[in-house]
This record gives structure tokens, C-alpha cells and sequence, in this order.
């Protein structure tokens, strides 16, 4: 059956937007929940995903056309065509299909149905990671990615699309809905020597039934004396999700980084969420990856500063030099504070951020040399600033640099409530650029 896929209205006023960008080609097979397109129009982005498992017959519309009528249709889906039965997934396996196969017996990788590329401009945040996914899984069959929705709607954030495709069901692995039964699993897995990779729909609303299994994979190396590595991963958004409230809604970084014994990766920019994914992965573990929903579709970002990227657990970087204040901020904040930098240059205001990428271990000698330069401190985060990463920071250089304090440094920080569920409430408990502007004015012009 012929489906056809419609310019959808984004906004109640809306009547035209932009063909962003195509996710698939003609004659591509696509399963339910797969991405099909990018629209856009100048103030919002929306991904159109398929509905049900087809084939793409027609892409009416290319991408980059501008004013495509809303209702246009933009593609046709032949809708209900099924993959050949070598390619169709099966049901979940059981625990033993996690043990290595012996060396001699394995067989080669099924052939990728598309070429994983290495990093290059363009890439957005979602595609790193599952590049970053695709090259670890291709150079260590030891790396499996498991989650509940891996497999069947290529995960919640759609990192997996293209995964089992291209390592098949023992590699991609579905477990029901059972959290305890997803971290012991993954555990177990760790400590018999593979390198799971766990995917978790939340952080927040995961912390309460994952805190055990996590305490036990972090505290392993240190109380077998180093005898027993725990080479586990878990990843998945973290933070501010627009319509979520509560737990579903919250960022954890800093609850993290007070786990002695993990690592956690906090990347802000498509090409750190890749370097970062991959030197996770290496790690002899455990490492938490923080992501963010309002990240995943967006590209890399053209930033001041041609500083390599060192993903080595514990490196910050200076995305933007500046000789007035320091910005320090981690995940999303980074895109707040370039925003609220790039505000603050027509007014005589140069601001130098800093991407923390790491909350454990934490850069703090970077911040340091950056406020030895730049005299000022201001710290900005999306998590409650109380016992958070700003503070940290706060404490380091007014403990150990006071000197280079040309001011007294400041923190900015979401808001110590529960995310409220009301969009007006939303957008006042997650720190802004305009909030970033008129701190960073403030300390500058003091006396």
C-alpha cells in the first residue's frame, strides 16, 4: 500500500517551511520509528519518522527546497514491504548469546548496508554517536550495544539506526522493559570480559534502579586491587526534555560525578560526542555518557578556535578565546554560553568558553590557566547549582588561585526545583544566553 508523507504543520500559523535534509534514498528499506526527513522552518526543526515498516518508492521534494506548502506530499512509502528473510530480525536472544564466540568459529560481519563514514562537517550529534557505535563494534568484537528499544525502533534517541543492519541481533540486543534485568545483564557481561554498551531511554529516571549496579561496576577495580576491570558504558539523553517534567526531565551530571570510580563524559558538539563515545568505549570502565534530546539533531558547530579535540578522560577545551571572562559550562550550557559570547562581542565584551566535556575527572587546571588570562569566572550548567560542577570549580580557583580574581566569581545554574511541566515555567528553570549576557555584563563593568 502507497503512502504518501505530507509537509506537516509544526506551529497552529504555520503554512510553508524547508526540506532540510533527507535521512534515506530511494529504494531504501525503512523500519517503524526510522527517520525519514528534516523540516524546518526559521524558528523550529522537526524529524518526520516512519510509521510502519516499507520501502521508500518516490522522494518528491529534495532537500533544501524552500516554502513546501504544508499538507504537500514530500515522499512516498510503500508501506508493509518486508525485508528478505536473511535480514529480518528475529526475537531477542538469551543470555548466552552475549558470550564470545571461540576465535576460530566466528563468522565475518555481515556486510554493512551503508558505508558508516568517519567524522566530517555535516554530521550531527545522533550520527556521531552511531558512528562512534559502528567503528568500536567493527574493530572489537567484544562491543555489543543492548537496550530495550535498540533493535526494533533503532533506540529512543535513533543513535542505533543502521546498527543491526549492519552487525545483526548478537550485537544488537533487545531486552524487554525490565531495568534490573537490562543493568545485571550488562554487568555480567562487563565482568566476564565483553564491553557492553547500554542504552537508557533517561538518566534521570534510570538513576533510581541503576544506583546499585553502578556502585558495584565503580567501586570493582579499586576493591580487587585492579584485578578486575569493569568495561561498561552506559549511555542516553540527560537533562531538559521540552514537555517532560519531574525525573524524566532532570540532569544528573553532578549525582555522577560523585561516584568515585566512574567517569563521566558530558559531550556538547557532534564531533566531542563521537571522540568522547569512543574513548568511553575504550576505557577500561565504568564510563556514564551523558547526552542531550535537543542535541541530537544538530550538526557540528564552526567554533573560535582551531584547538584540537583531546577526548582523554579529564581534558577540557577552549571552544572560543576571549580575554574578559571566562565561561566555563558543560552539554548543552556550552551552545548557551557560545550563543551568549557571540552576543556579548558587539558591546567590547570578549568572552572565553570552555568546554568541560568531562565532569569526572574534572579540568580544573584549564579553568585555572583560562581565569589566570581572562581574570573572571563565571560558571554555567544545566543541573541545580547546589554541591554542582560550578561549584566545584568556584571552590578550586578560590582556593588554589585567588590572586587572578580580578572579581568574585559567578554561577548560574538550573533552578533547585523539579522540572515544572508548564512551558513558561520550563524555559525559566534552565539557564538561558540572556542570563548569561547580563551576568557576564555585570561582572565585567564592576568596579
Amino acid at each position: 500500500m502507497r503512502q504518501h508523507i505530507l509537509m506537516p504543520p509544526m506551529t497552529p500559523t504555520m503554512t510553508d517551511g524547508r526540506i532540510a535534509r533527507w535521512h534515506v534514498s530511494e529504494g531504501q528499506h525503512v523500519a517503524a520509528g526510522d527517520v525519514l526527513v528534516e523540516v524546518a522552518t526559521s524558528t523550529a526543526t522537526l524529524e518526520i519518522e516512519a510509521s510502519s515498516e516499507g520501502r521508500v518508492e518516490r522522494i518528491l521534494v529534495p532537500a533544501g527546497t524552500e516554502g513546501v506548502k504544508v499538507n504537500t506530499p514530500i515522499a512516498i512509502i510503500f508501506a508493509g514491504v518486508a525485508r528478505r528473510a536473511a535480514e529480518a530480525p528475529s526475537a531477542a536472544l538469551g543470555f548466552a548469546s552475549l558470550e564470545p564466540l571461540p576465535r576460530d568459529d566466528r563468522s565475518p560481519p555481515a556486510p554493512a548496508r551503508a558505508h558508516m563514514p568517519a567524522f566530517a562537517r555535516g554530521t550531527t550529534y545522533r550520527e556521531a554517536l552511531r558512528d562512534a557505535l559502528a567503528e568500536a563494534m567493527h574493530a572489537d568484537d567484544r562491543v555489543f550495544l543492548i537496550g530495550t528499544d535498540v533493535a526494533q525502533n533503532r533506540g529512543a534517541p535513533k543513535v542505533a539506526q543502521g546498527l543491526l543492519d549492519t552487525f545483526g541481533e548478537r550485537r544488537v540486543v533487545r531486552v524487554p522493559a525490565l531495568e534490573d534485568a537490562l543493568f545485571g545483564v550488562a554487568l555480567g557481561a562487563a565482568l566476564s570480559g565483553l564491553r557492553p554498551v547500554v542504552e537508557i531511554a533517561h538518566w534521570g529516571r534510570a538513576l533510581e534502579v541503576l544506583t546499585p549496579y553502578l556502585v558495584t561496576a565503580a567501586e570493582t577495580s579499586y576493591l580487587s586491587g585492579g584485578a578486575q576491570s569493569v568495561p561498561l558504558v552506559i549511555r542516553g539523553p540527560n537533562g531538559y526534555v521540552p514537555g517532560m517534567a519531574g525525573q524524566d526531565s532532570r540532569c544528573i551530571a553532578a549525582d555522577l560525578a560523585r561516584v568515585s570510580g566512574l567517569k563521566v563524559a558530558q559531550p556538547a558538539t557532534a564531533s566531542s560526542a563521537k571522540a568522547l563515545l569512543r574513548a568511553a568505549i575504550q576505557d577500561p570502565g565504568p564510563v556514564a555518557v551523558l547526552e542531550h534530546e535537543l542535541l541530537y539533531p544538530i550538526q557540528d558547530l564552526p567554533l573560535g578556535t582551531d584547538a584540537p579535540l583531546d577526548p582523554t578522560p579529564g581534558r577540557a577545551r577552549v571552544v572560543r578565546s576571549g580575554a574578559d571572562v571566562t565561561i566555563a559550562a558543560v552539554g548543552r550550557a556550552v551552545i548557551t554560553a557560545l550563543e551568549a559570547a557571540q552576543n556579548l562581542s558587539p558591546d567590547g565584551i570578549e568572552a572565553e568558553v570552555i568546554d568541560l566535556m568531562w565532569v569526572r575527572p574534572l579540568d580544573r587546571e584549564t579553568v585555572a590557566a583560562s581565569v589566570a588570562r581572562t581574570g573572571r569566572l563565571l560558571t554555567l550548567e544545566e543541573g541545580v547549582g547546589e554541591g554542582g560542577i560550578g561549584a566545584e570549580l568556584i571552590a578550586h580557583v578560590a582556593g588554589h588561585h585567588l590572586r587572578t580574581l580580578r572579581s568574585p566569581p559567578r554561577r548560574i545554574a538550573g533552578a533547585p526545583v523539579p522540572m515544572p511541566y508548564a512551558g513558561e515555567l520550563q524555559a525559566l528553570a534552565v539557564p538561558r544566553a540572556v542570563d548569561v549576557v547580563r551576568a557576564v555584563t555585570e561582572l565585567v563593568r564592576a568596579p
